[in-house]
């Protein structure tokens, strides 16, 4: 959950920089690069640490479903500085 939460506030914080210091905010593409890169980290330990109990299975879902939201984010949302656009 750690490297979701780090992706996570990558996102957040490009968007946020975006909105608030246009010229400060790194490149979109940059930021999802760095977000993807945790997102993929963070499944590979979540798949690692599945267990065959029902009670693990349902806690690691959380961080799994938090690092797999990061990966589908660019196709969801393809232009994020058109969110702040007028």
């Amino acid at each position: 959950m750690t490297l979701a939460s780090l992706g996570w506030g990558t996102v957040w914080l490009t968007l946020v920089l975006m909105k608030l210091a246009p010229g400060w905010a790194p490149g979109v593409e940059l930021a999802e690069w760095i977000a993807s890169g945790f997102a993929l980290a963070g499944l590979c330990c979540g798949f690692f640490t599945l267990r065959a109990k029902l009670a693990w299975i349902l806690i690691t879902l959380v961080p799994l479903g938090a690092n797999a939201s990061l990966l589908v984010l660019p196709w969801i949302i393809p232009d994020p500085a058109a969110l702040f656009a007028g």
